[in-house]
């Protein structure tokens, strides 16, 4: 269900006359579970005000995990879900039960489910597993022919021009975790970032990122590298960190269904925390 505003007004005002046969706590009950977004961008307040022209959308229930992974794609081949900031994709070294893959196994009573990709622990976002061998393999050479398409949003520190432009480098990590740039192409591994300025102000940026590779940090270091830290990104140089999180969230992904060969794409809109330090209420992504 959507609507386009055709006057100024709270969100839960424009809902009431989209579905005139909910109370206002279901109203807000939608709000609250994530379903109500305005020109791609979820709003979970009563309150939030919306202008002409914004398009208001009332997505389809979703399913979550312990209250915090939002399943928005689920069938017999792949898991589509939304991470939130703070949690591991995958086990690591020094965590193996708080993370998504393990959380997802004991959702599903510890069937089969292969990780696809991985999102750092410190960011946000839409990402997939596979539940057959066969699956992952198929995501894995889409991967790899870099045949998905992966949109991230990120707030960076200082003001930049608005355009266009594409990072490359060749990045290694360290024995400390750090990643970074090297001119030697048998130590690194390529790394190609695309970009977009979208606004500017406040002496911050808010960049659409693709990349067009899966490194490791790559986001988070072609920013820094470029002299714009993303914001909240303590471990690559930010210098602010006013939401207690870094800033940077994998908004779509694009890729074809293993098993049925349909393009299918899928959103996480921005988190509504990101506005509170720059204003884009009014831009569509």
């Amino acid at each position: 269900m959507k609507q386009i505003v055709e006057q100024e007004s709270l969100i839960l005002d424009v809902l009431s006359k989209m579905a005139p046969e909910s109370s206002k706590n279901t109203l807000r009950s939608w709000l609250q579970a994530g379903r109500i977004t305005v020109d791609g961008q979820r709003v979970e307040r009563a309150n939030a005000q919306v202008i002409p022209g914004q398009e208001v959308v009332l997505g389809s229930k979703v399913a979550f995990i312990k209250g915090s992974l939002r399943i928005v794609h689920d069938d017999d081949q792949i898991v589509v879900l939304e991470k939130p900031e703070g949690l591991l994709s995958v086990a690591t070294d020094f965590e193996t039960r708080a993370t998504v893959h393990a959380m997802l196994k004991r959702q599903f009573h510890n069937r089969k489910v292969f990780p696809v990709h991985r999102l750092d622990r410190e960011t946000s976002g839409i990402m997939l597993f596979a539940y057959t061998e066969k699956a992952r393999e198929e995501m894995k050479r889409q991967f790899e022919q870099h045949l998905i398409d992966k949109t991230y949003f990120a707030i960076v520190e200082k003001e930049m021009p608005f355009g266009i432009g594409t990072w490359e480098s060749y990045l290694e990590e360290d024995d400390f975790y750090y990643v970074k740039s090297t001119n030697d192409s048998q130590r690194g591994k390529l790394a190609t970032t695309h970009y977009e300025v979208l606004k500017t102000e406040r002496n911050r940026s808010l960049l659409r990122l693709n990349p067009k590779t899966g490194r490791k940090n790559q986001l988070r270091v072609h920013c820094t590298e470029a002299g714009h830290c993303i914001v909240g990104d303590k471990k690559y140089g930010a210098l602010t960190n006013p939401i207690k999180r870094v800033c940077l969230h994998a908004q779509k992904i694009t890729f074809t269904h293993p098993a049925t060969g349909r393009s299918m794409t899928f959103m996480a809109p921005l988190p509504e925390v990101f506005s509170k330090i720059l204003n884009y209420k009014s831009l569509i992504i």
